[in-house]
């Protein structure tokens, strides 16, 4: 498990706007939008799945992936979280991913693969479970754009 910069705040402070609606919201399976800097400043944005977790957004990829090198290098994160029903209604969370654990990376996918399609993660040729790794985001700053 390794850390990243900027692991200073403790969970249990949280950040306004983590209202009951935007935590009711959240612990539905929308999917996020997951926006990342590269080293030469290009911005990259990725669909992932994610779940809430103390706190704290659970995503998960592979290593290899852009968003992860992206994210051991610069920490700040923002992820859009768009309602599946209204593209119109969605929260805007800005943050830093605190913590990257490869431990439970296959235990992880497979959760969210049981929140998203009801079963575990299928991986593709390319893919195994030692390579997948968790990332925890904390959010800094949360906006609330429901309807």
């Amino acid at each position: 498990m390794t850390p990243a910069a900027g692991t200073d705040r403790p969970t249990e402070q949280r950040p306004a706007g983590y209202t009951d609606r935007v935590r009711a919201f959240l612990g539905k399976p929308h999917v996020a939008v997951l926006a990342t800097v590269g080293p030469a400043g290009r911005l990259q944005a990725t669909p992932v799945w994610f779940l809430v977790e103390d706190g704290q957004i659970l995503i998960n990829t592979s290593r290899g992936r852009a968003k992860l090198r992206n994210m051991e290098a610069n920490p700040r994160v923002a992820l859009t979280i768009v309602d599946q029903n209204d593209p119109y209604a969605y929260v805007e969370i800005q943050g830093r991913a605190v913590r990257f654990d490869p431990q439970r990376g296959a235990r992880d996918i497979d959760r969210l693969s049981l929140r998203y399609r009801g079963k575990p993660f299928t991986y593709p040729p390319t893919d195994r479970p030692a390579n997948r790794v968790s990332v925890f985001i904390v959010p800094d700053r949360i906006i609330d754009h429901l309807r």
